[in-house]
């Protein structure tokens, strides 16, 4: 049988209009070749929720919204949810609206109840709107904005500090830094090469070094042997030293009674000054005391008791 023209332009417009319309819900995510379970969800606002959002069960994807809409200004926004028949959902969920990342668009999160009925087509499910995303998106949009205008502050001030002037100190400082580094170079070399010729000397001088420490040993060892002996006879001096001291401050010993006895100070001290004026009286008049004759045999006579020649002219 043959097939006319008119016929074939016909059927194969409806093949490109029914391919035409499984590739464009395809693009939406609504795939018709499957089962779907439709339902529907009110919300206050949209939240800017689209055709072809994403319908997620933890965090899967299990379908697609199909309608946003409202009636009139004062209704609620409808939205459509096109979820695949397999799997169930029970009744007591909710459609929650939520961000699908940070870089923006929106997404429809049904979290399970656990009622024993399960929604059936067309039934309603109750929906909510999650902001906590959005308000941490707004906080870190805050963020960001201060700290670009700190940036900006801070450029500006970089700029006022990088004027012609300040690029010269700047680049005298630098060249006074270069030259610091310059004498700290040349300084450490010299103490390095000081301390060079130091460990020289020092190792040359390691015999002598030896030397010595073994003489400290010998009289440490020498040391160890007469300090006791050293310390008994000074601690046996110190024990008499006390008991002479002791014998000095009691009254029995003649040292003793001379420090402690008043009388006898005064005494020896009486007998001192008669001493004295004996010896200034012997000074004055030596012929009082002292007697002698050229010729010898003659009785010492007193000066004072020589008769006088007038008396013997008067005897006669």
């Amino acid at each position: 049988m043959k097939i006319r023209r008119e016929v074939k332009v016909g059927i194969f417009g409806i093949i490109m209009l029914v391919v035409a319309y499984w590739g464009i819900n395809f693009l939406k995510g609504v795939d018709i070749l499957s089962a779907n379970h439709t339902y529907h969800v009110v919300y206050d606002k949209s939240n800017n929720i689209e055709i072809s959002s994403p319908v997620l069960i933890r965090g899967i994807k299990v379908g697609t919204v199909t309608k946003v809409a409202i009636k009139n200004v004062h209704d609620k926004v409808e939205v459509d949810l096109n979820v695949k028949s397999k799997y169930k959902i029970p009744s007591n969920s909710v459609a929650v609206i939520v961000d699908k990342s940070l870089l923006g668009g929106k997404a429809i999160d049904i979290q399970i109840g656990d009622a024993s009925t399960i929604l059936e087509n067309g039934d309603e499910i109750a929906g909510i709107i999650d902001d906590n995303m959005g308000k941490q998106i707004d906080e870190l949009k805050n963020k960001v904005t201060g700290m670009l205008d700190e940036l900006t502050a801070t450029l500006s001030n970089l700029n006022k500090i990088l004027d012609d002037n300040n690029i010269k100190n700047i680049g005298t400082t630098l060249g006074n830094v270069k030259d610091v580094s310059t004498d700290l170079r040349t300084k450490l070399e010299t103490i390095t090469s000081d301390l060079t010729v130091l460990t020289g000397e020092l190792k040359n001088s390691a015999p002598v070094i030896t030397a010595t420490m073994n003489n400290l040993a010998v009289i440490t060892d020498s040391l160890q042997t007469s300090l006791p002996i050293l310390i008994t006879s000074v601690n046996g001096t110190v024990n008499e030293l006390d008991k002479t001291i002791a014998a000095l401050n009691s009254d029995n010993g003649t040292i003793g009674k001379f420090m402690n006895d008043p009388a006898l100070y005064n005494h020896l001290s009486d007998a001192s000054n008669s001493l004295n004026l004996l010896l200034e009286d012997l000074k004055a008049n030596p012929k009082r005391y002292v007697h002698f004759s050229v010729f010898g045999g003659g009785k010492d006579k007193d000066p004072q008791t020589k008769p006088d020649k007038n008396d013997k002219k008067s005897q006669k």
